[in-house]
Formats: C-alpha cells, structure tokens, sequence
C-alpha cells in the first residue's frame, strides 16, 4: 500500500539585507514574500537578523570599530507591533504564506537575535529569542530563556526554528526533537566570515551541521543564509588585516530531508534568490521507522533533558516573586544532620 503524500512547498531566502536600513529591508522582505507566494510557497524563510542585517562589524576589529555603528543598528532595529512588523504581515496574509522572519528586536534599550513566526493570517504567533548569542555577539544581544525553544503546531506541520551556532547545542535540540519537530527553520548569516582563518567557520561545517540535524530529528531543514553584498564588504573592510575577515558572498542556502538529502536548486554563494522545494511531511514517517531519538530510539532510564519553559522577567509581580521563593525553598538541598544540631 503507498502511503497518502502530504506536501508542503517551502522557500530558504538567500539574499544581502540592506544592511542597517530598516525601512528598505521591510520593503525587500515584501518583494521577496510576493515572490514566494506568486510561486505557491506556503512557508518562507529568512537569515538570522535579516533586519537590519547581521551585525558583521563585532568581528572585524576592536571594540571601539564596532561602536561606531552601535546607534544606528539598535535604532534600525524592528519593534514588535510596529508599523514595519505590520507591513510584513500583510504581505503573509495577501499571500497566504507562513513567514518565519531573523530580526533583531530592540525591547526598551535591549537587543536580542530574534525569529518571528507569522502565519498565512497575517498573525505572530510566536516570537523567540536565541538562547546564548555566539562569542562577541554577546556584546550587543541578550540571552533567550527556556520559553524560546518553541515548535508551533499549524496547519503546515510543527514548525520551530534555532538560529546559527544553536544548531551545535546538543540538549537544545533535543527539546525541539521531543516537540514533534517537523518543519526546521535554520536561520544564519553568511558562511564567509572567517572562513579563510578557521575550519569551524565554514560553509561545509555550518551547512553539515544542519544537514545532521536533520537526520538527527527526522525532520525538513530549510536553511536561509544570507549574502554578504560588495556594498556591505566595502563598508566593513577597511584595512588589508581585515581582508583575512570576510569575503563577498557566503550564501549557501538548502533544503535538507529527515533523510539527509538536498532538495531545490541551490544558488551559487554570490547569487540572491529562493531555495524552493516541495517536502513531504509523509516521509517523516518512515524516517522515524530507523530510529526516533526522542522516542523509541531513546533510553529515558539512563539519559533525561529537564527543559524548564518558565520565561524569565526581570521584574515580578508579588504573586510570581512569592512563587519563585516557593520554587526555591522546594529544590534546596536538605539539612544535614550537623546543621540541625547547630541551630
């Protein structure tokens, strides 16, 4: 007997923000949702921090290289329930087309390495934080908490989505796995920075990365990675020291099944477009026959992830501080029988 197919068209941009101009990445993020949805796409998705783009400077030199662009990045920031995130769903809604968007959000004087996912009404139905900035990106982003691993269930398939090097946390991908994870949303900057200094930066590390994941979970990787453009290069390198740092290009978008094959057509590392391809969410199914890691395949008796999904809030109303002293009181370590006698 075949099995009844269940196929969703899926789109991985590949393509140079404009960089720190929120105003033009909202209009070309449009362009490119109206591109998808003439296609029949009914899921696109974006590179980490596509508005404004990826803030490539924290790499290029010292600290005080990096300050000169720190204001104008935070103001070109997007805010949630702005005009600019409204007229990105619109865009979802006209098309009717799921939009999982790599922002960085500003919340009051904060920055933090966001993925919005907007559902074909127009909707954010979720918005997460990454977990734990990667190395000197913690100089301008704050962290994530366990509420951030999120899988939503649309009528797609369960969608989630991690961002760049999360894709190496190993227990943060296991949450997603035990989620029902069935739609993957790997969002990255270019793949050609520091490539020319070390291996652990390259295009085959990073793209082998999510290619893993995919076999790991059983799951469809669409892998959005965006393009250093000759006008950002220019902007950013300004010595012959820094010429070691980056190239133009580093656009390695895919498309991974839970079998680890590649689908779509991939575009060549300088060029901007969509990975576009039909997955079927049916050969899930027989991946999982193989081996579940999250469920048949899994040894709960010797091996457990705690995952703690309470959101972390800098300030607490009365209610939520009593229960978090409860909390406390409940996981402290027992009194010895030496402190007992001593009080």
């Amino acid at each position: 007997m075949k099995m009844e197919p269940n196929i969703v068209k899926v789109a991985a941009v590949q393509a140079a923000p404009a960089w720190i101009d929120l105003k033009a990445g909202v209009e070309k993020t449009i362009k490119l949702i109206d591109e998808a949805g003439a296609q029949g796409v009914q899921l696109i998705v974006f590179p980490e921090t596509w508005l404004p783009g990826y803030p490539w400077q924290i790499w290029m030199g010292p600290p005080a290289f990096a300050i000169h662009y720190f204001g104008a990045y935070m103001q070109n920031s997007i805010v949630a329930g702005s005009d600019e995130e409204k007229a990105i769903c619109n865009a979802a809604r006209r098309n009717k087309i799921h939009v999982q968007m790599g922002v960085s959000e500003r919340i009051s004087g904060s920055l933090y390495i966001a993925q919005w996912h907007i559902n074909a009404e127009g909707e954010v139905i979720s918005r997460r934080k990454k977990l734990k900035p990667t190395h000197v990106e913690r100089s301008v982003f704050g962290e994530g908490d366990g509420s951030d691993i999120i899988v939503n269930d649309t009528e797609l398939g369960k969608i989630g989505g991690l961002c760049c090097w999360e894709h190496f946390q190993p227990l943060s991908k296991y949450a997603m796995f035990a989620q029902g994870e069935q739609i993957h949303c790997a969002a990255w900057p270019a793949f050609s920075l520091y490539d020319k200094l070390t291996h652990g930066f390259s295009a085959e590390v990073n793209t082998n990365v999510n290619q893993t994941y995919a076999m790991e979970g059983q799951v469809f990787v669409i892998q959005s990675c965006a393009v250093i453009s000759q006008e950002i290069y220019d902007e950013l390198v300004t010595s012959e020291q820094q010429q070691k740092f980056m190239e133009v290009g580093g656009g390695y978008s895919r498309i991974w099944g839970p079998d680890g094959a590649t689908l779509g057509e991939n575009l060549a590392p300088t060029e901007e477009g969509l990975v576009v391809a039909e997955i079927d969410l049916s050969r899930i199914l027989l991946a999982k026959v193989a081996h579940d890691p999250a469920g048949h395949y899994s040894r709960a008796d010797a091996l457990a992830l705690v995952h703690n999904k309470k959101p972390l809030k800098p300030v607490l109303t009365p209610s939520e501080a009593g229960q978090v002293m409860r909390d406390a009181s409940e996981n402290a370590e027992p009194e010895t029988d030496a402190e007992i006698a001593a009080q």
